[in-house]
């Protein structure tokens, strides 16, 4: 899978997660927690509802490369998956 995003070992990210289909995506970030920041929670997964965004914080302290993708295993498979490397 492709690199989406490089970043920075122990460095600080906030990243805007956007939904533009019709349906539910619970997107989940491999080997880091992060916090949403519309309501403060500690997560490693969010629900992006239908046309739905949420921002999301954490620090990249754990370096390799990470999973960022849809727990539904449909939409993995037709490409809701990528790669975030930290180094």
């Amino acid at each position: 899978h492709a690199v989406l995003l490089h970043l920075k070992r122990g460095s600080s990210y906030v990243l805007e997660l956007v939904n533009q289909t019709s349906w539910h995506h619970p997107i989940h970030l491999h080997g880091h927690v992060f916090r949403v920041l519309a309501n403060g929670q500690w997560a490693d997964s969010v629900l992006l509802d239908p046309d739905g965004r949420s921002e999301i914080a954490f620090v990249a302290d754990n370096p390799g490369d990470w999973m960022l993708h849809c727990h539904v295993l449909e939409h993995q498979s037709t490409g809701m998956m990528a790669l975030v490397r930290v180094a």
